[in-house]
């Protein structure tokens, strides 16, 4: 695999998804409020564009006098992350109906990526910023890994603006993770940085074209998009599995989830009906441990994931889980779903996985058991290029 990164000549805002020139950008007085008015009111230090096309470092604030190196979008006024310029900003869409686990999903993956991701693949995870700090271990880590606890159903963007607001990090890559151990005599020199959003999307909001486009501005943004689907939903698998089991209300329909996505993202993008959408897709099926009565015991499925294990994408442990997935899907009755996908995707896998491991009891997780929660991110990282890809034995 080919590892030239190429830089992009333009940024788009992880907040309202403007996109600029990477001349166009403006600052924030950091000074004191009492010292400075443009600090008290947050004024946007106003520049001309850079006609090198580069992106300022710092500029210095028109009141106070004091350089400052505080970047914000020129549309919303929201910060930037510190690094947007520099490196390639990604944007990660968690897409599923209400219920299908993607909070969950989110809350397990973050944590996974922290504590055995960085140390495999040689890459560490930082929050931008103390709202990214702070709504994770609030709304995400606190209830699973500290209170045992499922996270509460996420709220709607219409009603609450918080939800808009996603879970901002920095990926660094090392150079030695990046080439399997070519380099160790060079361990901390940086190979690339990218910053990745994360967006958790409440079900409701995605139950009509309309609200997506208004409150889900995000999507038709994405760097790749992860589909948190329940098989539980699929009329096959409910009337395959054992009389008794406890199954979840029904929600929105896959295949009508998936057409809203694909219509929003070719609307907004011009994309016409005869072009596959240039977006990568990765759909999870999760609570694979709820239908395990329905899966080939000696499927890859069932066993943990190689690619942390080896420290690179493993290809034939994908293929394997990919190829049975999309068969599983098509036999539970997901046909049209499966068609739907590979008519407008141009790039797409299936991934079967569990966030928590285990059915919860009165809102309470008995024992927290991840299963292959990070294939899905990782094939996506694969897929831009930023970590590389071996045929396991």
């Amino acid at each position: 695999m080919n590892f030239n990164f190429k830089k992009k000549d333009y940024y788009i805002c992880p907040y309202c998804f403007s996109k600029h020139s990477l001349g166009e950008v403006g600052f924030i007085c950091e000074n004191e409020g009492e010292k400075c008015e443009n600090a008290r009111k947050r004024t946007v230090i106003a520049l001309d564009e850079d006609d090198k096309g580069q992106m300022r470092e710092s500029a210095i604030c028109d009141k106070c006098g004091e350089r400052t190196t505080t970047k914000v979008c020129p549309t919303c006024n929201e910060e930037l992350p510190y690094s947007i310029g520099n490196y390639d900003n990604l944007i990660f869409s968690i897409i599923g109906a209400k219920e299908a686990g993607k909070s969950h999903y989110i809350a397990v993956l973050i944590d996974k990526i922290m504590n055995e991701i960085g140390s495999s693949f040689n890459c560490s995870l930082q929050a931008i910023n103390d709202s990214t700090i702070s709504r994770y271990r609030t709304d995400f880590y606190n209830p699973v890994f500290r209170q045992n606890e499922v996270i509460r159903v996420t709220r709607s963007a219409k009603t609450d603006s918080s939800v808009k607001q996603p879970l901002i990090y920095t990926l660094t890559f090392k150079q030695n993770g990046m080439f399997g151990g070519l380099f160790k005599s060079n361990k901390s020199k940086i190979s690339n940085v990218v910053t990745i959003a994360f967006f958790d999307t409440a079900g409701e909001d995605l139950d009509s074209e309309d609200t997506m486009k208004a409150v889900n501005r995000y999507i038709y943004n994405s760097s790749g998009i992860i589909f948190v689907l329940d098989p539980l939903q699929l009329e096959q698998v409910r009337e395959m599995l054992p009389e008794g089991t406890s199954l979840p209300e029904r929600n929105t329909e896959i295949e009508d989830l998936l057409s809203r996505t694909a219509n929003l993202i070719r609307k907004a993008n011009g994309i016409k009906i005869d072009k596959l959408i240039d977006i990568p897709v990765a759909v999870a099926f999760s609570k694979i441990d709820a239908v395990e009565s329905l899966v080939d015991p000696s499927s890859s499925i069932n066993y943990t994931s190689k690619h942390i294990t080896n420290g690179y994408f493993d290809l034939s442990d994908f293929e394997d889980v990919n190829g049975t997935m999309e068969s599983l899907v098509r036999t539970w009755g997901g046909e049209n779903f499966a068609n739907q996908l590979s008519t407008n995707f141009k790039d797409y896998a299936y991934f079967g996985m569990t966030a928590l491991g285990c059915n919860p009891e009165s809102n309470k997780i008995t024992k927290l058991r991840p299963h292959r929660v990070e294939d899905p991110f990782l094939w996506l990282l694969y897929k831009h290029k930023l970590i590389k890809a071996e045929k396991g034995k």
